[in-house]
């Protein structure tokens, strides 16, 4: 087995505590577990750098306390020496304030990667076949990406600010690159140890809220490039995998990367799907899809997405480059459709 390369960290630093976030909406008391999620970063440049800034200055605002990358966190291939210039520097800020980040791996993480065929599928970077051009095991060894223990898939409990026992929410991050993707580097068959690994964790969970944050799209309105000769929407085998166990278990929201855009599909068969994959690359536009809510703006804008979870509603927005609020809602558990959210630090600006 190939040794980790760990690249130089930033130091242990500590968890801001968890304040009361201000503003009058009921939605938003003290209690609550407060994350972020923002996929496809990695590209190091400024429109990177300018969602960074707003997802520190939303951190200091409303004192959250985990970050989740949905993947292609370092582009165009994955390669171990941008981890520095294309994470690090970007997210040093946000790194600096104590919040801790969690990632998950997307497909330009591994694009050079092949399966290492090892059976069955390990839950490490031994998964991949570990050369020169396939520097997965950088990634998971660098801690500032916050991969548990070194594994491709892991969750994350995430507490309220109040004193309750168990976890306000659970945030389980999957490694879609080997389960039965479009673009899937397993050849045969699929990660079944990971689809056994998430159906049980999920079973088990004891959270009030259970998220699911990676980089593959299950459901996507779609999306054109290239004069149209290139489009990508669901993936349906993804889907086919996943779907049930996430019904099965419970889950309430799942957010997804990938797509150069932000979506919100209204519930399909419960559950809440996003898409919030513009957090560093250039946006693109979605076409319009009755699944979809629908936005004259295509959602066609550089963002992240700020969750807010109480014991009773599972608050969001989903906020640009330059820290205008463009979507924001909220929902208890069964709700068909979404209610409002005005707090902070959600309220237009």
């Amino acid at each position: 087995m190939r040794k980790r390369r760990t690249l130089l960290s930033l130091g242990a630093v500590a968890l801001l505590p968890a304040a009361v976030v201000s503003g009058t909406n009921p939605q938003d008391p003290g209690d609550a577990a407060r994350f972020i999620l923002v996929g496809d970063t990695g590209t190091g440049d400024e429109r990177a750098r300018s969602v960074a800034a707003q997802v520190r200055r939303t951190v200091e605002e409303a004192s959250v306390s985990h970050v989740f990358l949905l993947g292609d966190n370092v582009y165009e291939r994955g390669e171990a020496r941008f981890i520095g210039s294309r994470f690090l520097d970007v997210y040093r800020g946000v790194l600096s304030l104590g919040v801790r980040i969690h990632a998950a791996l997307g497909n330009h993480d591994v694009e050079r990667c092949g399966e290492s065929g090892l059976r069955p599928v390990p839950r490490d970077e031994t998964a991949y076949a570990l050369a020169r051009d396939c520097e997965v095991d950088a990634h998971l060894a660098t801690p500032e990406f916050g991969y548990r223990d070194g594994s491709r898939y892991y969750s994350i409990e995430i507490p309220g600010s109040g004193s309750s026992e168990a976890p306000l929410a659970e945030v389980f991050v999957l490694d879609t690159n080997t389960l039965g993707e479009d673009d899937t580097k397993i050849e045969d068959g699929t990660d079944e140890p990971q689809l056994r690994w998430v159906a049980e964790a999920l079973r088990v969970s004891r959270a009030r809220w259970k998220v699911v944050a990676m980089h593959g799209t299950m459901y996507a309105p779609t999306r054109c490039q290239w004069l149209g000769l290139f489009c990508r929407d669901d993936d349906e085998v993804l889907r086919s995998e996943l779907e049930p166990i996430f019904m099965e278990h419970g889950v309430d929201a799942v957010f997804q990367g990938h797509q150069h855009f932000y979506a919100l599909l209204r519930p399909q068969r419960g559950v809440r799907y996003f898409v919030t994959g513009a957090g560093g690359k250039k946006p693109d536009s979605a076409r319009n899809d009755a699944r979809a809510v629908r936005r004259e703006d295509r959602g066609a804008f550089n963002h992240f997405v700020y969750v807010l979870a109480t014991e009773d509603r599972f608050a969001y927005c989903a906020i640009d480059a330059a820290g205008e609020v463009r979507d924001r809602g909220s929902f208890g558990r069964g709700d068909p459709a979404d209610g409002t959210f005005d707090g902070e630090p959600c309220s237009p600006r």
